[in-house]
C-alpha cells in the first residue's frame, strides 16, 4: 500500500516574489503619477506658496523622512535567508504610501 505525500507544508517555487513584483509594478505607474501632480502644483502655485502647497510640501518632506526609516528597519531585521521576504518588506512601506499619495492626490 502506497501513501501520498502531503503538500500543505510546501509551496509553489518562486511564490514569495509574486506580492512584491506586484507592489513594484503598481510602483512604477504611481510614483509617475504623485510627482507629476506635485510638481505640476508647485509650478502652477506661484510664489510665495499658498497653505494648502505649503502643507503638502512639508508631508511630502516627512513622508520622506518616515518610509526611510520603515525600509531600513525592514532592510536590517529581515534574515537573509528569506530573499523575498526582506524584499517585500523593504518594498511595502514605499508602496503603501506612494499609493495612498496617488488616491489622495487624484481625488
Amino acid at each position: 500500500m502506497t501513501t501520498k505525500k502531503s503538500t500543505a507544508g510546501t509551496s509553489v517555487p518562486g511564490a514569495g516574489w509574486v506580492r512584491p513584483w506586484m507592489q513594484l509594478v503598481e510602483l512604477s505607474w504611481s510614483v509617475p503619477v504623485v510627482i507629476g501632480y506635485r510638481t505640476a502644483r508647485i509650478v502652477a502655485g506661484g510664489w510665495p506658496p499658498s497653505a494648502r502647497d505649503r502643507r503638502e510640501l512639508t508631508r511630502m518632506v516627512q513622508e520622506k523622512v518616515e518610509t526611510l526609516g520603515k525600509v531600513a528597519v525592514a532592510a536590517v531585521t529581515t534574515p537573509p535567508k528569506d530573499t523575498a521576504r526582506a524584499v517585500g518588506n523593504v518594498v511595502a512601506p514605499v508602496h503603501r504610501t506612494v499609493v495612498a499619495n496617488r488616491r489622495r492626490l487624484l481625488r
